[in-house]
């Protein structure tokens, strides 16, 4: 009886602590966004939302918004399926390592690949400076900035969403399926929208969810090469900037308005088609192109998307061991060494930011994991109204974009509050690690998730007929089964956190400075070659996380 008591006085102070958090971080913060939205000089109304409306150039901005989301889906969705059913039904020399590359654009940070792309297509850009010259133009032959240029960014950083997800999803296809439909006299367009399309539906409606807040809550494509194309994100960071809070949480609620009505509206249209996975006996049998001219045209533009891939990743690896100043007088780069590496170690105040980047990540991982392992084992095992109440508002932030979540904190933490301890937070070290751990929570809660549901719970019973406690029977059956799936999603997450840009431009101060921060702060002193150099550090730390992934994910391989 007392062991019984205590076991449910545990469980009280377990769901107390959960909601405690859950509240305190994400829904109050969110509340209080929507309520400042509604202040004005004469007090509280509708009036900020009545001005803003009113004006053709903001509505103009929300346009520019929506439909950067939406291209964003369209774009990425077109080349990463593409891709995906490529390398799932054709025979390809090299295939792991052309399947690694990829898979490389999750390895390299956007900021990063912004900088990369500014030096590589910008006014002054190696590549465009080159083409100028051997064409004998005499102006620039094209211009990276606007809306042209923020689309090559959102498609190289994001088409592999669709391409992953994609390509999980075709693993589980049978292929004695399709030669029984091929038997029965099916076209290549019947089998593909009979068979292939809905078994991949759920995987191409996932990565629309992820690529459209993504894409309407980018920052630093906007922010760095955007001009014109004036986006919500950019706005909420002039209006913070400006301190005009009451009208940056108006810009919030509206793009928080879009991210969930999307994600609702997808996840409803999801449930719609839902199927059964099938469960695969003949593995998709891949075949060779047999017309030698199509051969060469595909493997043409595969080679050029490769090309375009690791173009950037090769430039700023060449231009870490730049000296910054020979890039101010020459177009192309003349001295190289190790100079800037040398700055970046010897120097404390140039490599703190890397080594914030680090320790942030770090603790996001290990919190979010503390949070999301029990309530994802709570949530699979016990389907009630309480657990499904935690995991609601875990997945909340997944609707969110990222300066949305930003905006929410400040709104939150910057005065005294209960469920910090009436403490301050703005300004601290603590609080980018705290928006860190919010946006990942969606991520851990998912993997998690899937990895207790996929799970064999007859071991567990078995385990405890035999007279083993719960926790021994975690700690010694459950947690080593589950496990590479959750050091996985652990890995994921540190390499969406170490080169976060939008949510640190929006909260970092003198004591959390992350390596973001100090790559473009470095590109704006035109110091390019410290600049790139911390890139090299993250991409290299964020490789060896991918290849954990791979190692422990068969399924991505």
């Amino acid at each position: 009886m007392k062991k019984n008591s205590f076991s449910a006085i545990l469980k009280i102070c377990c769901y107390f602590v959960l909601f405690w958090v859950l509240i305190g971080v994400i829904v109050v913060p969110m509340l209080n966004t929507i309520g400042l939205s509604f202040h004005t000089e004469s007090g509280v109304d509708i009036q900020n939302y009545v001005d803003y409306f009113s004006l053709e150039n903001n509505l103009n901005v929300i346009k520019n918004t929506l439909f950067l989301g939406v291209l964003t889906i369209i774009l990425c969705g077109i080349v990463g399926t593409t891709l995906a059913f490529y390398m799932s039904f054709i025979k390809v020399k090299n295939q792991k390592f052309i399947h690694m590359i990829l898979l490389s654009p999750m390895m390299v940070p956007g900021v990063i690949i912004v900088i990369a792309f500014i030096q590589l297509y910008g006014e002054s850009g190696l590549v465009t400076k080159s083409i100028q010259l051997i064409l004998g133009l005499k102006n620039i032959p094209f211009h990276f900035n606007g809306l042209g240029g923020i689309m090559f960014v959102h498609t190289y950083t994001q088409y592999v969403y669709f391409y992953l997800n994609v390509y999980i999803a075709l693993k589980y296809v049978d292929y004695s399926t399709i030669d029984a439909a091929r038997g029965l006299g099916a076209s290549r367009w019947k089998i593909f929208t009979s068979i292939l399309f809905p078994e991949v539906l759920p995987a191409l409606l996932s990565s629309a969810i992820i690529t459209f807040i993504s894409g309407i809550s980018s920052f630093s494509a906007p922010n760095l090469i955007g001009g014109r194309y004036r986006v919500l994100s950019t706005q909420i960071m002039i209006a913070k900037a400006n301190n005009y809070m009451n009208i940056a949480s108006m810009q919030v609620v509206i793009l928080m308005i879009m991210g969930i009505s999307v994600m609702y509206l997808i996840r409803y249209y999801e449930s719609k088609c839902a199927q059964e996975s099938m469960i695969r006996v003949v593995p998709i049998s891949k075949q060779k192109i047999e017309m030698p001219l199509l051969r060469w045209i595909v493997n043409i533009i595969i080679g050029a998307t490769i090309i375009l891939i690791i173009v950037p990743i090769i430039a700023i690896f060449l231009l870490s061991f730049v000296k910054s100043s020979s890039m101010m007088m020459d177009i192309f780069p003349k001295e190289f060494g190790l100079l800037n590496y040398k700055k970046l170690f010897s120097k404390r105040r140039v490599f703190k930011p890397f080594l914030n980047s680090i320790n942030m990540s770090i603790i996001t991982v290990v919190v979010g994991l503390c949070i999301s392992i029990p309530t994802a084992y709570l949530t699979t095992k016990r389907k009630n109204k309480i657990n499904r109440i935690a995991e609601l508002l875990i997945m909340l932030p997944l609707a969110m974009p990222v300066s949305t979540i930003a905006i929410n904190l400040i709104n939150a933490f910057n005065v005294k509050n209960i469920f910090i301890l009436n403490h301050i937070l703005i300004g601290t070290y603590w609080i980018l690690p705290i928006a860190y751990i919010i946006t990942s929570l969606p991520l851990f809660m998912r993997t998690n998730i899937i990895a207790f549901e996929s799970f064999n719970t007859s071991l567990e019973h078995a385990s405890r007929s035999l007279g083993a406690g719960p926790l021994y029977t975690f700690k010694r059956i459950t947690a080593p089964i589950i496990s590479p799936a959750i050091i996985s999603g652990s890995a994921l997450v540190f390499i969406k956190t170490i080169g976060e840009y939008t949510m640190s431009a929006l909260l970092y101060g003198v004591y959390n400075r992350t390596i973001s921060i100090a790559m473009v702060n470095a590109m704006q002193e035109y110091d390019i070659g410290l600049s790139m150099s911390y890139g090299v550090l993250t991409i290299l730390i964020c490789f060896l996380a991918m290849t954990l992934i791979l190692k422990l994910d068969k399924e991505i391989l």
